[in-house]
């Protein structure tokens, strides 16, 4: 598959970016005890397609947007995104956004990396979090299992979808162009 051109890759983020900001508007309003990162496939996205300045911007944008509609620490979640990206930017290399698997995985390290650097966060704003031994299954394991599996059905499979039409789209029309002189 071809690299994408920058209108699609701005594209391919603004509609992430939207798909981000409504799974946050559902999880709040129909699902507040799932507690998927709402933004992870985002910020994978934003890593693996952006140059270096840009995604450092929009990962601290959506973390601006994660702390205006959370009850936490105003700035905690800018700050998680920022170290996340500055963390994770360096593996871009290994994973391509255009194959929804390596989305996938991307997006399972960007949770792991944040639900890892929260934890010193949490405690630098005086913000406990009880720990017990169940914590280390589900948020270390299960939950970015769950984000990568919501960024393959959410993120991915529009995008997927929307790219075959878009390109089955623009054959139908070349070959309405070109017709050969054979065809009736």
């Amino acid at each position: 598959m071809a690299p994408a051109s920058f209108g699609n890759r701005l594209n391919m983020l603004t509609s992430a970016f939207f798909l981000a900001l409504t799974a946050l508007f559902f999880q709040g309003v129909f699902v507040p005890i799932m507690a998927i990162l709402a933004f992870s496939p985002f910020l994978a996205l934003t890593i693996m397609s952006s140059p270096f300045q840009k995604a450092l911007l929009l990962s601290v944008f959506s973390g601006v947007m994660m702390d205006l509609f959370s009850s936490g620490p105003i700035g905690i979640h800018a700050l998680n995104y920022l170290g996340v990206c500055l963390f994770l930017y360096r593996f871009k290399k290994h994973f391509l956004y255009e194959h929804p698997l390596h989305v996938s995985l991307f997006t399972l390290l960007v949770s792991l990396c944040s639900t890892l650097l929260a934890l010193p966060l949490l405690f630098l704003f005086d913000k406990g979090i009880p720990f017990n031994g169940r914590c280390v299954g589900t948020d270390l394991i299960g939950m970015p299992v769950v984000d990568a599996l919501y960024a393959f059905a959410w993120f991915l499979s529009p995008i997927t979808v929307f790219r075959y039409f878009t390109k089955a789209w623009r054959m139908f029309w070349l070959k309405r162009k070109n017709r050969s002189p054979i065809s009736p």
